[in-house]
C-alpha cells in the first residue's frame, strides 16, 4: 500500500508489519512538516518511529526510502505433542558390564509396564498471541495442533484426557502406529537375536531356548520346542512341548504346573504338579504330584520328589539303575532340613576350635598371664563361644521340630502301573525301602511308621 501524504511517499509492506516513508521534495519554509506528521500519525497507529518522522522531515532526506515503523508479530501457538514415558527406540543392544565387558545375552529389549501405569502424557498445544499491523488492525495467530492420540489393546484414556494408561501388565509397543500393551509375548527362538527375556506377562517360544539362555515371566511360558540348557523362572506353568534337556543344572523353577514331553539331566522345581512322558537322571521336586504319563511313564535315575503322589509306568531300569522316589514331604522342608544339618556341623566345628582357644587363655587368665591384648582376645572368644551356642541350640531346635514333622507323616503315595526294578528306593517320610526284586503294579504308602506295598 503506497500513499503521498503532502510532498512524502508512505509505504507500507504487504504483512502490514512494516511501514516506509520517502520524502520526495524539501519542505523549504518548514510551514507544513506539522500537518505532514499529523496526517503520518492518522495512518500509522502502531510502532511509529515518530522521531526518525522528524528527522527526515526536518534534515530534508529526499529520496531516500526510510523505515519510520514496525508493526507487532503474532507468535504462533506451538503444536500438542506426546511424551511417552518408556524408550521408543529400544534397538537391544547388548548390556555394558562394569568390566567393560558385553553381555550379549542381555540385549533388554522388552518394555515391560505394570498395571494403572501411565505409558504417555498428552501435552495439550499452547495458546498463541495476535499481532498487530501498523495501521492497527489485529494480525491473527496460527493454533497449535492437537496431539494425534491413537491407542489400541489394554490402553486407555484416563478421565482428563491427559493421560494414556495400561490396563494390563505386559510389553507395551507400537502395533500399526497404534499404542498398545501385549499380555503375551512371542518370539522365534531364545537366543543371541533375542537375549534373555524378562516379562510381566506370558512368553510364547515357537522353538527352543538355546542353551545360557533364560526366560523370566509373571505368567506362563510354552516353549513349542525344547528347552536346550536354558533357565525358566516364572509365576504361572510352564508347558514344554518337545522336552528338556537340561546338563546337569537348574533349568526350571515355576510357581505353577509344569509340562514337558522329557526332562533329561535337569534340575526342576514346582510349587504345584508335574508332568511329563519321561524323566530322565534327574532332580525333580514339587508341592503337588509328579505325574508320568504316555506310551512310557518312565522314571530312571535320578531323585523325584513330590509333596503328595507320584504315579508312573515304569520306575528303573533292568540295569538296576538307582533311582529315588520320596513323597510326603514338602522339599523344602526336606531342603531346610538337609541346610540345617550342614550349618550344625559347620558351627560345631567352629565351637570346637573356640573352646579350645577359649581354655588356653582361661588358664592364662587363672595364672594372671594375660596382657592387654590377649585379655581383648579373652573376651572376643567368650563372646563368640556364647553367640555360637545359642545360634546351635537354636538350630537344634529347629531341626527337632522339622524330624517331628517328618515323622508324622501319614500321607503320601507311589502308584506304579507296570513295574518296579531293582535299584529303586523309595521314602515316605522318615522311612525308606529298597526295591531288591521286580515288581509290577504296586502302590507304595506308608502304614504305622513303615512302608507297605499293595495293589495299584
Amino acid at each position: 500500500m503506497q500513499k503521498i501524504i503532502m510532498n512524502s511517499q508512505i509505504e507500507i509492506s504487504r504483512d502490514g508489519l512494516k511501514a516506509y516513508m520517502t520524502l520526495l521534495e524539501k519542505d523549504k519554509n518548514n510551514n507544513n512538516i506539522e500537518k505532514t506528521i499529523d496526517e503520518i500519525k492518522s495512518i500509522i497507529k502502531v510502532g511509529l518511529n515518530i522521531e526518525k518522522v522528524k528527522k527526515v522531515l526536518y534534515d530534508g532526506i529526499t529520496n531516500e526510502r526510510i523505515q519510520i515503523a514496525e508493526g507487532i508479530p503474532p507468535i504462533d501457538g506451538k503444536d500438542g505433542y506426546i511424551k511417552y514415558n518408556f524408550d521408543i527406540k529400544k534397538k537391544g543392544t547388548p548390556k555394558i558390564l562394569e568390566d567393560g565387558s558385553v553381555d550379549y545375552k542381555e540385549l533388554d529389549i522388552i518394555n515391560n509396564v505394570a498395571v494403572g501405569e501411565i505409558l504417555a502424557e498428552i501435552i495439550p498445544p499452547q495458546e498463541g498471541k495476535p499481532g498487530k499491523k501498523v495501521t492497527g488492525e489485529t494480525i491473527p495467530y496460527k493454533r497449535g495442533k492437537e496431539p494425534k492420540i491413537n491407542y489400541g489393546k489394554n490402553v486407555y484414556l484416563s478421565k482428563n484426557n491427559n493421560a494414556l494408561i495400561a490396563k494390563k501388565s505386559g510389553l507395551v509397543t507400537f502395533i500399526n502406529n497404534k499404542l498398545v500393551v501385549l499380555d503375551v509375548y512371542e518370539v522365534d527362538n531364545v537366543d543371541n537375536s533375542v537375549g534373555n527375556i524378562n516379562f510381566d506377562g506370558t512368553v510364547i517360544v515357537k522353538k527352543n531356548v538355546l542353551n545360557g539362555f533364560k526366560i523370566t515371566a509373571k505368567g506362563d511360558v510354552q516353549v513349542n520346542g525344547i528347552i536346550e540348557g536354558g533357565y525358566i523362572e516364572n509365576t504361572g506353568n510352564v508347558i514344554v512341548k518337545r522336552g528338556i534337556q537340561g546338563y546337569n543344572k537348574l533349568v526350571v523353577r515355576s510357581l505353577g504346573n509344569i509340562t514337558s514331553k522329557f526332562i533329561e539331566n535337569a534340575k526342576i522345581i514346582s510349587e504345584k504338579d508335574i508332568y511329563a512322558e519321561m524323566i530322565l537322571h534327574s532332580e525333580v521336586s514339587c508341592k503337588g504330584s509328579v505325574n508320568l504319563y504316555g506310551r512310557r511313564g518312565l522314571i530312571v535315575g535320578g531323585v523325584v520328589r513330590s509333596g503328595k503322589e507320584i504315579c508312573a509306568k515304569t520306575v528303573g531300569s533292568v540295569m538296576h539303575t538307582t533311582t529315588i522316589l520320596e513323597v510326603g514331604i514338602d522339599p523344602e522342608i526336606k531342603d531346610r532340613l538337609e541346610n540345617i544339618k550342614h550349618e550344625i556341623n559347620v558351627k560345631e566345628n567352629e565351637l570346637k576350635k573356640i573352646i579350645k582357644t577359649y581354655k588356653l587363655l582361661e588358664r592364662l587368665k587363672k595364672a594372671n598371664r594375660l596382657d592387654n591384648k590377649k585379655d581383648q582376645l579373652y573376651k572376643k572368644v567368650e563372646k563368640t563361644k556364647i553367640v555360637l551356642m545359642e545360634e546351635l541350640e537354636r538350630l537344634n531346635n529347629e531341626y527337632m521340630q522339622l524330624n517331628k514333622q517328618i515323622m508324622s507323616i501319614t500321607e503320601g503315595k507311589i502308584k506304579v502301573l507296570d513295574v518296579v526294578y531293582p535299584g529303586v528306593k523309595v521314602i515316605i517320610g522318615n522311612s525308606s525301602f529298597t526295591v531288591r526284586e521286580e515288581m509290577k503294579r504296586c502302590t507304595f504308602y506308608i502304614e504305622g511308621g513303615e512302608i507297605k506295598i499293595g495293589t495299584y
